[in-house]
């Protein structure tokens, strides 16, 4: 369980006083740790309240499904189509109104240690949605062992301040939740609705020398004034394709800092990690394997794995792995010397007269442009041609005169890339469309 992990060492740091309001316009009553008991509960609230109450639910809730802060009325309605939940636990802090379940204030403290003791201990259902970013959301259910598996519990992790610049309700934020947990570690969390600068600036204040985020918010978080005065000695990538240009400037940005790039899902859990501050992993690794997890390319060309410890699964009908075990992860792959590469998701192509484009394929021959910081390929709608490339570009800060950057890129292009790749499209722009899971949104 959850609260036997926790100490008097783990400790959330917020900007924002999270007490409960009970007298809101959604909330009907305040309900304590006895009248959840066995329950199917989802926790819409501030992210320090949901980290808190997690702790108190696990081992006690038959389910706990973990809403986003920003949930909408689209959220709450899959929800409960898939789900049987009995009660939505909040603090007043978010906007719960489109829920069609009761919806209730909820108070750890307020049962008694003697009722609270007396209560029982079950083996709690974790529920996770899916990003969605390639196709339909999906909800899967995990257990504590399957989302702790690959998690540090002791050691020099105790040391660290980590930072959330993730949803605790999406897999890679809760990830960072029970790693700080775990491994008794201070875990600050700036509220998801402070500008990004800011967060950036409550960091740093608050000592983070810990930090977890995609390669599209590391490529924002170096752009932010206050990322040098954070002194990191660890940096974990997730989410995208970790390509050698960002891994490089982050081991520049933080020399002191142990880099490590996370292969992880909300499907299959954490797959393997990656420390040599390289690209991809291993080729031998298609062989040996890594911690338990097999590794093998399909016909397709994409990733599968076969994870030995996996124990979640989907709920409402469809299974995460095959028949023989082995999960298709739908990302493609290719071998490049002794390294295996990652090439982009195998539905995320775009369609261009019959030929499939892979957005990070374009992606990463834009990079190469001298002046290019930072790049997103995306479908751009034709009335004639169905569908054309565009290319959305973030100018190096240092660039001088970036207004010749898109006829740059458009040459490079041509001479690197067939044709029906070529972006029909180059915009330059201050920043590109991120998702609240910190991938670009497409």
């Amino acid at each position: 369980m959850l609260r036997n992990f926790v100490t008097g060492k783990f400790s959330v740091v917020s900007d924002v006083d999270t007490k409960i309001t009970a007298n809101t316009d959604d909330a009907q009553q305040v309900l304590g740790l006895d009248q959840v008991s066995g329950k199917n509960v989802a926790l819409h609230c501030h992210p320090q309240n949901l980290i808190k109450w997690a702790v108190e639910l696990d081992g006690l809730a038959s389910s706990v499904l973990l809403v986003p802060f920003d949930a909408c009325g689209a959220f709450s309605k899959r929800a409960e189509e898939k789900l049987d939940l009995d009660v939505v636990l909040t603090d007043g802090m978010t906007s719960t109104g489109h829920w069609t379940t009761k919806v209730s204030g909820f108070r750890a403290d307020s049962g008694s240690q003697e009722a609270t003791s007396s209560l029982g201990r079950r083996k709690t259902q974790w529920l996770l949605i899916t990003s969605g970013t390639t196709g339909t959301p999906k909800v899967v259910a995990h257990t504590l062992e399957s989302l702790t598996r690959t998690t540090a519990k002791s050691g020099a992790g105790s040391q660290l301040t980590w930072g959330l610049l993730y949803d605790p309700a999406r897999f890679a934020g809760f990830q960072v939740v029970l790693q700080a947990m775990m491994s008794n570690a201070k875990l600050v969390v700036p509220s998801p609705d402070l500008d990004f600068e800011k967060k950036i600036d409550f960091l740093v204040a608050n000592g983070c020398d810990a930090l977890s985020a995609t390669p599209s918010l590391w490529r924002k978080i170096l752009m932010a004034k206050a990322a040098r005065q954070l002194h990191l000695k660890q940096v974990t990538l997730g989410g995208e394709i970790a390509d050698q240009r960002i891994l490089n400037s982050l081991a520049k940005q933080y020399p002191s800092a142990a880099v490590t790039h996370i292969f992880a899902s909300t499907e299959a859990g954490v797959g393997f990690s990656v420390k040599d501050k390289k690209a991809g992993f291993p080729l031998s690794w298609l062989d040996s394997g890594a911690r338990g997890v097999e590794m093998r390319i399909s016909d397709q060309g994409t990733l599968c794995l076969k994870n030995t410890h996996l124990n979640q699964n989907y709920l409402g009908g469809g299974s995460i792995a095959s028949t023989d075990g082995w999960i298709d992860t739908g990302d493609l792959v290719e071998v490049d010397g002794d390294r295996v590469l990652f090439k982009g998701r195998l539905n995320g192509a775009i369609n261009i007269g019959g030929n499939k484009v892979i957005p990070e394929d374009v992606e990463a021959r834009i990079l190469e442009v001298p002046g290019v910081f930072q790049v997103a390929v995306r479908s751009k709608s034709s009335s004639i041609a169905g569908a054309l490339v565009e290319a959305l570009v973030v100018p190096d800060p240092e660039l001088d005169n970036p207004s010749g950057l898109v006829k740059s890129v458009k040459q490079h292009c041509k001479q690197v890339l067939p044709s029906f790749k070529v972006p029909a499209f180059v915009r330059l722009v201050d920043e590109l469309p991120v998702g609240s899971a910190g991938k670009i949104k497409r």
